[in-house]
């Protein structure tokens, strides 16, 4: 990757699948210019902003003629990236902004690199490593639980421990070299208990990071998946064939399952709960069985997958209506042993399953979907945030080592020369994980993870 700051480049930033807005990025020296020409603006004082400024413009394609645009200024360093900066917002037809990218191509930008905005931010000290992992892992996130992790990362959740960490290293080692200056003359600028009191702090707060990163990097992914239907539908055979013991109650009366039962699988390194719930029926009030409704609804609401069990055999049973179309429905027709009412279904789920607890192969079916469904959400988690974990947790435990080791050379009074040594190296380490120090091959591994435009 090279890291030419000097050229001006565009990219379209929001997706390639169409949407009410669309946008395109323009960072670097010849920004405004480059802008200002493809946009044939008359009006160059506008161009000549000292602050982040909006402004309303139109533009010249081919075939397509005038298009309206916004235009978003960014004259100097408070931009993303901490170069000028423009934004064009416009329709989000995807003809529109290949031929608008096109346009300020032919004015005077380039094509930017996958994660070069980005990479851009980190050169400029917007951002540090860790941070630009975190962008990573929000462009990734399949849910709001990964999206918190990336968003908390992002906002500083793991910088600004590693700020404080190296602040404190940093002021150690000048107070004990500061004393090898003197050495001569006897002058003392920090005792030794002191050194080893603030090494033993040091410590600690490496041994809670590591922590940390050693609990995220392997942690298993966890993924809920509600079993749902009208009562009777067979759900509490379904999830007991799949346990291959009776840990649901099933029962002919209605609103049998009160709560739900949760049953854990684990599949291609994650961690399913398969969770019955009572029967959906529109129900009111502060019995049990409508209580029952209440929770079924919130295992709904943070459902990863929902299985909607419907019998061969029910005819009278309306289809629920699921208000949230954020994760995918799968149809499991139940009981297909019996003989089937042959109703119509809705066409909107993402899978259908026939099964039937006499026959062991359908509930097979059913797992090598799962199996097949959690390997495609496996293939998204394994590329965000917690490849910093993986990248820093050789880092840090470096750094642990050359503490311990300045931490025994003080007790052992072994010399500040070696104490000072040591702590340079921790330093150096942790310098790694904020990305202070970095190599060109660090670099391209987390940058060619990007897509363009961001």
């Amino acid at each position: 990757m090279r890291f030419d700051t000097e050229s001006t480049i565009c990219a379209i930033a929001t997706g390639a699948e169409g949407a009410f807005r669309g946008a395109i990025r323009v960072t670097g020296p010849e920004s405004l210019a480059i802008v200002a020409k493809a946009l044939e603006s008359s009006n160059a004082t506008a161009w000549k902003v000292s602050r982040a400024t909006r402004l309303l413009s139109s533009i010249e394609l081919p075939v397509l003629g005038s298009v309206d645009v916004a235009v978003f200024v960014w004259p100097d360093g408070r931009s993303y990236t901490g170069q000028p900066s423009v934004e064009l917002h416009c329709l989000g037809n995807i003809q529109i902004l290949q031929s608008i990218q096109a346009r300020l191509i032919e004015c005077g930008a380039v094509l930017a690199q996958p994660g070069e905005f980005t990479l851009r931010a980190f050169l400029a000290g917007r951002l540090d490593l860790t941070q630009c992992e975190a962008v990573l892992g929000v462009i990734h996130a399949s849910n709001d639980r990964s999206l918190n992790v990336a968003l908390s990362q992002l906002a500083g959740g793991l910088s600004e421990p590693l700020a404080h960490l190296r602040t404190t290293l940093v002021n150690l080692l000048a107070d004990i070299e500061a004393g090898l200056d003197f050495v001569d003359e006897d002058i003392s600028f920090i005792s030794q208990s002191q050194i080893t009191e603030r090494l033993e702090q040091s410590l600690d707060v490496v041994r809670e990071m590591l922590h940390q990163m050693e609990s995220r990097a392997g942690q298993t992914v966890q993924l809920q998946v509600a079993i749902v239907g009208p009562p009777n539908a067979g759900k509490s055979s379904f999830i007991n064939a799949i346990a291959k013991q009776p840990i649901s109650i099933v029962s002919s009366e209605p609103g049998t399952t009160r709560d739900y039962v949760r049953l854990r699988l684990n599949l291609e390194n994650a961690s399913i709960d398969l969770l019955d719930t009572a029967g959906l029926e529109d129900i009111e009030g502060t019995t049990p069985r409508a209580l029952a409704q209440g929770f079924t609804q919130q295992q709904i609401e943070n459902a990863d997958l929902i299985l909607y069990c419907l019998s061969v055999e029910d005819s009278e049973s309306a289809e629920w209506e699921f208000e949230s179309r954020s994760v995918p429905i799968w149809l499991i027709r139940t009981k297909c042993d019996l003989p089937s009412v042959g109703r119509d279904l809705s066409p909107g789920y993402d899978a259908v399953f026939s099964i039937s607890i006499k026959h062991t192969e359908s509930i097979d079916r059913v797992l090598k979907g799962l199996s097949d469904w959690v390997a495609t959400k496996m293939e998204s988690f394994n590329q965000v945030v917690p490849l910093t974990a993986a990248r820093c947790q050789a880092s840090l435990n470096n750094a642990l080592l050359a503490l311990a080791n300045a931490k025994e050379a003080a007790e052992f009074r072994l010399g500040d020369e070696v104490i000072a040594s040591e702590i340079r190296l921790s330093l150096d380490e942790i310098g790694l994980v904020a990305g202070t120090v970095y190599t060109d091959d660090i670099l391209d591994a987390l940058f060619s993870r990007f897509c363009i435009g961001k």
